[in-house]
């Protein structure tokens, strides 16, 4: 057989495109210099998959096992035919197609310089008295922002405004993101979908994704309008070109606190102080409950302490989509799931920056 018979042209094509994909994801900074690529993808994908009014990732999901049985169908079926070699190489390009795809759409962007040093801040050590000293600012803007918002008795629960829902959200988030004019994100806006059965995305351990294959921006329909802010926030980093989960999470979390908007600010205070007090709370209990007492509104200050005190529990299949996405960040060069919480170097090193 000739390798380079015009029949295996294609093969051979799609073969050096996995390679150059590969070495691609090697260079640390490669998604620096292609990123054009990345927005232009996306872009363009993204204005295909937006003609379509509903989360084409929804029915994707439940289609998943469909495909799961076909193709466990066609392997115990046609085990013995000689046509499963055909099937097999068919599948291998498959993936390789979805590699090459997914490398220059989104992949690339977990190769980038982290956003602390294109920010400019300065380098500081992840140690517990920077952690405190970061815990004090943050928990000062959490005492001043909680003095613009309302909330439901004793038990804290923030009172939205009227009509303040999932759009007027989108729209402050885009207004507090074009405020930064933040030069290293992409030049365009992806428009939100909300899951057309509720809960579907926190059965598989999140709220919201940017899922690569569609350029989609996908949002649980049961997330709250509370807990929406950050979350949508932290998503629109994605589509703007920051994959690091902890990068966008920081992002997310600073837009937020700086946001002109009461609501918007408030919750990105709440999400920041939660997060570093859990981060101390583990290194050292005493310090934890040091900085919890710095929070002057009382109620509020019990309502943060129960949630940083809470242990994790997680349902089968939330475990069995954290152990694939954990290795899948791993794979993009993430110390893993627990990469939410290193946010908080973000802000270690702002502080050591102001």
């Amino acid at each position: 057989m000739k390798i380079f018979a015009r029949k295996n042209i294609k093969y051979i094509v799609l073969f050096v495109l996995t390679f150059l994909a590969f070495a691609v994801m090697l260079f640390p900074t490669s998604g620096d210099a292609l990123g054009f690529i990345s927005e232009f993808l996306n872009v363009t994908v993204g204005w295909v998959f937006s003609l379509f009014p509903f989360s084409v990732m929804t029915v994707f999901i439940l289609l998943v096992p469909v495909f799961a049985g076909l193709f466990v169908w066609r392997i115990v079926v046609n085990a013995r035919r000689r046509s499963m070699k055909r099937f097999w190489t068919r599948v291998v390009c498959v993936l390789c197609a979805v590699f090459v795809w997914y490398t220059f759409v989104l992949g690339i962007n977990y190769r980038k310089t982290s956003v602390y040093d294109k920010l400019g801040y300065a380098q500081a050590e992840y140690t517990l008295e920077n952690l405190e000293k970061t815990s004090e600012y943050l928990i000062g803007e959490f005492n001043k922002s909680a003095m613009y918002v309302d909330f439901d008795g004793e038990n804290r629960a923030l009172v939205l405004p009227d009509g303040y829902d999932a759009e007027k959200i989108t729209q402050e988030a885009l207004a507090a993101i074009e405020k930064q004019n933040f030069d290293f994100l992409y030049d365009f806006t992806v428009t939100p979908k909300y899951t057309f059965v509720p809960g579907i995305l926190n059965a598989l351990g999140f709220d919201g994704v940017y899922f690569p294959l569609f350029a989609e921006l996908n949002i649980d329909s049961a997330v709250s309008a509370g807990n929406l802010c950050v979350l949508l926030t932290h998503e629109l980093m994605h589509a703007k070109g920051v994959l690091s989960e902890a990068q966008a999470e920081y992002l997310a979390q600073y837009i937020c606190v700086n946001s002109d908007d009461p609501i918007m600010r408030y919750c990105g205070c709440y999400t920041a102080v939660t997060k570093i007090l859990t981060v101390i709370r583990d290194i050292d209990e005493n310090a934890y409950r040091a900085r919890l007492q710095n929070i002057t509104d009382e109620y509020l200050r019990a309502r943060v302490g129960y949630f940083t005190s809470l242990p994790e529990t997680t349902g089968v299949i939330t475990s069995v989509a954290n152990f694939f996405y954990d290795i899948y960040l791993k794979l993009n060069f993430m110390s893993g799931i627990s990469v939410y919480d290193e946010s908080v170097y973000g802000w270690v090193r702002f502080c050591a920056s102001v």
